[in-house]
């Protein structure tokens, strides 16, 4: 048990809620340690998902302790968190890994324009001229749109919907990317429970790690480029309005460079 739950429980004199938010908390993190140990190869990634798993954790016991959401509602937000993440495991990577295999090109003069024009719109300079925390800010923005209504939480607490619709964004991602990019694919697709057709995503993933715009190790780089071509008419379609704020901010808790 760790320390911050160890104090939560001193504060508290509800034994029987105590142990039923202690089994949600557990379940939840449970749930996602072994999503990263059996889909995150990188170590550091692994570890920077774990920490961040943690944080989101913390932050359900805050809220709870500053009465903004019930025991009942904390427990049901981790439920939901531990359903989406196994969810994810089980059958909603091949909707995403299919989609991604099935890509003949990654980058279209099109999504170029696209790019450039949403950069300017927001960061007031093309894409090409963005730091990697802000192209990574638009990837996150594309891997969202796909993962629509996926992420999508029943909590009315704004803090845990955004850090709970943050958390399985960024899952999507990594079940994705480790999908699309293992060296065997027929026997990760076994391995992890989806089918994939096709040998072209290793290629383009292998080519995006070399290109300008994304480095090895980066899946939000790789999924957003390669997700991009199929979600281009809804991003194109979308604003970038300040309901992402929040999301971007909590999403740079989770960057790794």
């Amino acid at each position: 048990m760790d320390s911050f739950y160890r104090y939560y429980m001193a504060q508290e004199i509800h034994p029987i809620d105590d142990e039923v938010l202690k089994t949600a908390l557990e379940s939840f993190e449970g749930a996602a340690i072994k999503f990263s140990a059996d889909f995150i190869s990188d170590a550091k990634q692994r570890e920077n998902y774990n920490r961040n798993v943690k944080r989101v954790k913390a932050e359900v016991l805050s809220q709870v302790k500053a009465g903004n959401v019930s025991v009942k509602e904390a427990a049901e937000f981790c439920y939901e968190a531990r359903n989406k993440i196994m969810a994810e495991v089980r059958d909603k990577t091949s909707v995403h890994g299919l989609a991604i295999a099935q890509k003949k090109k990654i980058i279209s003069p099109a999504l170029e324009q696209l790019l450039d024009e949403k950069a300017v719109k927001r960061f007031g300079k093309r894409f090409v001229e963005l730091g990697t925390n802000q192209r990574d800010f638009m990837y996150y923005e594309i891997v969202e749109s796909s993962a629509r209504p996926d992420a999508r939480f029943n909590t009315l607490n704004k803090v845990l919907n955004v850090s709970g619709k943050v958390l399985i964004v960024v899952t999507i991602a990594y079940a994705t990317y480790e999908i699309a990019n293992a060296e065997n694919k027929p026997k990760e697709a076994i391995k992890q429970g989806v089918i994939i057709g096709g040998g072209a995503a290793g290629t383009a993933l292998a080519g995006l790690a070399v290109s300008p715009l994304c480095g090895p190790g980066a899946p939000f780089c790789a999924i957003g480029l390669m997700l991009a071509a199929g979600v281009t008419s809804g991003w194109a379609a979308s604003k970038l309005v300040d309901k992402f704020d929040d999301e971007l901010e909590e999403f740079a808790q989770w960057q790794v460079h």
